[in-house]
């Protein structure tokens, strides 16, 4: 028998065989695939096995869409186009049976992995080992009383994605997390630099005051006699941001009842209510006040006095708060406060609420606002000793926020006051 060249004719040497009367054409490997992946359950990826047709005209074993089914008591549905149908509406496919059957005796291509054991096609995944098993691997470890964790291939393949999914939006969070505390750490360095030319300039007028030179020469009177401390501070306020915010108090804002002094620094609680046009910006049960300006970006830092006081409310809240009647002050409703009450009694006004403990005489708060970082911190003025830190998104303009509370009848009547730069 002679094989035909490749050249006269489009007969793939390879792929065939030659009878007495003709050439009978094999088909290739990736058809002979593509037939048998058609020939098996999508579920246990084995062949049909008593093939059930559902009424949306795909097709399982019986065994296999039973056991998909068997948790969901009331809704079944195909596991391919999730259509609902009914265990009553399917029908067996004879066809594909007898096809699968034909199929499988030509062993056209190598057969689904079998046990070593026993040799039976691994239908099974054993959670434990961590690989495929077979249903007798199963039933005789079942018989000794080994507690094992086996599921469908199919089930562990939807099992492991979740589980990977789950681990993967965990690593996304720390990854975020790891991303914000470098930009920090990177502003931290970046503030220290800002540092270090005050430094250069300070260790070199060390060096013009070094003892020899006194001795040698007689000073200037201009340059080493006069106001050097407010000189040093010149110098140091164009390096360190933000310095002192000169805040005003927005008259349109404040409760009937308070006072506010012509400079609108100061602010206190009045025995007699005010006639006041009834604005939306006013407020009318919290007896508040608002700073003039408003922040949508930028670092900024105030001062307040609050010596005297035995009760007080300040911080930073948003534009769109509510300003008529009672809301909570939570940083959920749009406000960063911190609070005293009975002269001692100081927390922040956080979800839940923080209870804080004085260590000094607390005469001057400091309110930091660093917009884009997120951050409202307060410290005492007098010891930079940091109190309290927020930390939020912000997404609309902030404005400071003073409530110099009641005046308990004398008790309470000093008033809040904004420190402006000397």
């Amino acid at each position: 028998m002679e094989v035909p060249s490749s050249s006269s004719s489009n007969i793939d040497p390879v792929n065939y065989i030659e009878t007495n009367e003709s050439i009978i054409h094999l088909p290739s490997k990736v058809v002979i695939e593509d037939i048998t992946m058609e020939l098996h359950c999508p579920l246990c990826n084995d062949w049909f096995c008593d093939p059930l047709m559902l009424s949306c005209g795909h097709n399982f074993c019986q065994a296999c869409i039973q056991n998909f089914w068997r948790p969901q008591a009331k809704e079944t549905f195909c596991p391919e186009c999730k259509m609902l149908c009914q265990y009553s509406n399917c029908t067996f496919n004879l066809v594909l049976d007898r096809l699968a059957e034909k199929i499988k005796k030509l062993h056209l291509l190598k057969g689904h992995p079998k046990c070593p054991e026993h040799g039976e096609n691994l239908k099974l995944f054993s959670k434990p080992d961590g690989k495929l098993t077979c249903f007798q691997c199963k039933d005789a470890r079942l018989s000794v009383g080994q507690s094992k964790e086996f599921l469908q291939i199919s089930d562990a393949v939807r099992f492991f994605s979740e589980e990977l999914a789950t681990q993967q939006g965990q690593l996304e969070a720390t990854l975020k997390e790891l991303q914000s505390l470098r930009k920090k750490q990177m502003e931290a360095i970046v503030a220290c630099k800002d540092i270090v030319p005050l430094l250069d300039s300070l260790k070199q007028g060390m060096s013009v005051l070094a003892t020899r030179e006194l001795i040698s020469r007689n000073l200037n009177p201009g340059q080493y006699k006069g106001p050097i401390q407010y000189m040093v501070w010149r110098e140091m306020h164009d390096t360190l941001s933000p310095g002192l915010s000169p805040l005003t108090l927005d008259p349109k804002t404040a409760h009937p009842n308070l006072v506010l002094s012509k400079s609108q620094t100061s602010v206190w609680h009045g025995d007699i209510k005010k006639e006041m046009p009834n604005d939306p910006e006013r407020f009318d049960s919290s007896v508040a006040v608002l700073g003039s300006s408003g922040f949508t970006s930028g670092k900024w830092y105030w001062e307040v006095e609050v010596a005297k006081k035995t009760k007080w409310t300040i911080g930073v809240v948003r534009e769109s708060i509510i300003r008529k009647g009672c809301c909570p002050l939570t940083p959920e409703q749009g406000f960063w406060l911190l609070r005293l009450r009975n002269q001692t009694d100081l927390k922040a006004l956080d979800l839940p609420s923080c209870s804080l403990t004085l260590t000094n005489n607390l005469d001057k708060v400091g309110i930091y606002l660093d917009y884009e970082g997120g951050q409202v911190s307060f410290y005492n003025a007098k010891t930079m000793t940091h109190i309290y830190t927020f930390s939020n998104t912000f997404m609309e303009k902030l404005y400071p926020y003073f409530c110099p509370c009641l005046n308990d009848g004398g008790e309470n009547k000093e008033p809040l006051h904004i420190l402006h730069p000397q």
